[in-house]
């Protein structure tokens, strides 16, 4: 007996599967050829309706709003109310300007179906729009129009209505979302226009309900309820409100990581075709070289068809984390290189040492996909916390030096780390200043350089350099200890003044070769110079005078992460001013040092 359901339920998947299959084929072809494929397919309605709400919304901004009205028109009014869902709220305030270019696109696709189904569907959201574009009076059957209704415009003799926009032009608001308009730009007046006179025509008896109704409206109680109903409609597809989609951020370390139950896994044959399908807009965009997605290639097909399903939740929750408008495909090809990168960066912390592509993908298997993305979020935000915590009681922020004091790498390095989302600083060697942590590499790179701030600091809470005393120049961290360094080995008071030239020319002649200068300008003993008569870098003597200015009696007790910056530094110097003769040093030239000019 259960026979003809098999037979039927197999029909479906098959028939959905087909669909699918013609969807990925669709969002992979360019605006144009998409746009006709659609129009052209023998059942265009059914081919459209099928589009996952995601896929569809996407599709429309990369063929274009006024061209994808033929579409829109074909759309299920589940699809509409989805595009309005996501375009037309700032936060949880209703953009009205966003509103007018929404409904002008939906009224062009099909004006009659629109006036339904928004009048029968979300009456007060009509209303509400209305109420903040029109200004509604009366008029009673026993009584002359007033002449404060000249200005007015009636279709029946009862109603009367205006356009307050037409008085005067306000002004925009600056936090109005302009990014991407749903079409060309249209006056509220003439829309609204339009749509009452087409209501009239259709019913007037509705129409004059509407306006009824309109007169009545509570904005604030209105949008409230507006916002909660779009709240519980978006979270329905994994775009939970921001207090609650930012948990996907929330570190989770390795023991507490969730097993996926394997009965979870179902391939393309086993799925219930009245569930809808997940979008695969995101997928298409996978690609580089980090571990999640070289290791998508060794899962079985038949999970992959499961991990389309979590993935999508996934990046939907970081979306609305993070307030997004996916719109076009570079946010969205950023989103989800995001959650690539988090994933690769959680793959590499719990591997550590043993990382390979097999046992990555193996992890996938075993591991939700959210978890594995708060393990890759919980290294990045120990950094910050890190970072943070140091900062609040280090030398720096107690004198109030600005972090551009740390110069441009360590500066870069802290910026990344203090932002909401903290980011590694990689200073365009991929092409971009800032991008997200995705490997153990970058964590270790960043909490190297952190530690050798760190140190620093340390530093210059034992130097304690007289800050006052500082007029002139460009001052950071390399210039104060260079400089003290400077002054301490010629003798002079331990400030911030500039060296003057013909005074520090004995220390620079020093630098590069052992010479009989003196530490202190004599001729009497040798300069200790930096460098060997090979030209090797020799930085013994500013790790000395470290130690030193630090009360510790033997070098080797300099933390490890302030030697390999001091270390850092002298091998700058060398590049930077080892090939200049003496005799044509100009102190223009040389701001690692606070000099004369």
């Amino acid at each position: 007996m259960n026979k003809p359901f098999d037979h039927h339920l197999v029909n479906l998947q098959n028939r959905e599967l087909k669909l699918r299959s013609r969807r990925k084929e669709i969002l992979d072809m360019d605006a144009e050829t998409a746009l006709d494929t659609i129009l052209d397919a023998p059942s265009p309605a059914t081919l459209v309706q099928s589009f996952p709400d995601q896929d569809l919304y996407y599709l429309m901004h990369k063929i274009g709003p006024s061209d994808f009205i033929p579409i829109l028109s074909l759309a299920a009014s589940d699809q509409w109310e989805y595009i309005l869902d996501v375009e037309v709220w700032d936060k949880d305030r209703l953009n009205t300007q966003v509103m007018t270019r929404a409904f002008d696109l939906l009224f062009q696709a099909d004006p009659e179906r629109f006036l339904r189904w928004i009048i029968m569907e979300k009456p007060d959201y009509f209303e509400f729009y209305l109420f903040q574009h029109m200004d509604i009076k009366i008029r009673e059957h026993d009584e002359f129009p007033p002449s404060e209704f000249e200005d007015y415009t009636t279709l029946d003799d009862k109603f009367y209505f205006r356009f307050p926009e037409k008085k005067q032009d306000t002004a925009p608001d600056p936090d109005t979302d302009t990014d991407a308009p749903l079409s060309e730009d249209v006056k509220a007046s003439e829309l609204i226009d339009a749509m009452v006179r087409k209501l009239s025509d259709m019913d007037l008896s509705v129409f004059h309900g509407l306006l009824l109704e309109t007169l009545s409206t509570l904005p604030a109680e209105t949008e409230e309820e507006q916002f909660r109903l779009k709240n519980i409609r978006l979270a329905e597809k994994g775009f939970l409100p921001v207090h609650e989609a930012i948990g996907i951020y929330q570190p989770t370390d390795i023991a507490s990581l969730r097993k996926r139950p394997r009965t979870l896994v179902f391939g393309p044959d086993t799925f219930d075709p009245e569930l809808p399908l997940p979008p695969q807009c995101f997928t298409r965009f996978l690609s580089g070289q980090d571990l999640f997605v070289k290791s998508l290639a060794l899962l079985p097909s038949d999970f992959i068809f499961t991990l389309e399903s979590e993935l999508a939740a996934l990046i939907n929750k970081i979306i609305s984390a993070d307030r997004q408008k996916i719109r076009d495909k570079e946010t969205m090809e950023k989103t989800i290189h995001k959650a690539a990168a988090y994933l690769s960066l959680g793959l590499e912390t719990i591997l550590q040492e043993n990382i390979s592509l097999e046992a990555a993908a193996d992890l996938i298997q075993t591991y939700y996909l959210e978890d594995l993305f708060r393990t890759g979020s919980r290294a990045g935000i120990q950094l910050k916390t890190g970072a943070k915590t140091w900062y609040k009681n280090s030398y720096i922020q107690e004198q109030n030096l600005p972090l551009s004091f740390l110069g441009e790498n360590f500066l870069g390095i802290m910026g990344g780390l203090f932002l909401d989302r903290p980011l590694y600083f990689d200073n365009f060697a991929a092409g971009e200043l800032y991008r997200h942590f995705a490997s153990l590499s970058d964590i270790k790179k960043t909490r190297q350089a952190l530690d050798q701030i760190m140190g620093l600091d340390q530093l210059l809470t034992h130097l304690e350099p007289n800050l006052a005393s500082f007029k002139k120049g460009v001052l950071t961290y390399k210039s104060l200890i260079l400089t003290l360094w400077a002054k301490d080995r010629l003798g002079l008071e331990k400030d911030l003044s500039p060296i003057a030239a013909d005074t520090f020319k004995p220390f620079f002649m020093a630098l590069f070769t052992e010479n009989t200068a003196g530490s202190a300008g004599s001729t009497s003993e040798k300069a200790p110079g930096i460098s060997d008569e090979a030209g090797d870098p020799r930085p013994g003597d500013l790790i000395l005078w470290a130690a030193q200015a630090s009360g510790l009696d033997d070098t080797a007790d300099l933390p490890g992460p302030l030697t390999d910056l001091l270390l850092d530094l002298v091998t700058e110097i060398q590049e930077e001013y080892g090939t200049v003769p003496p005799s044509r040093m100009d102190p223009r030239f040389i701001p690692h040092f606070l000099l004369e000019k």
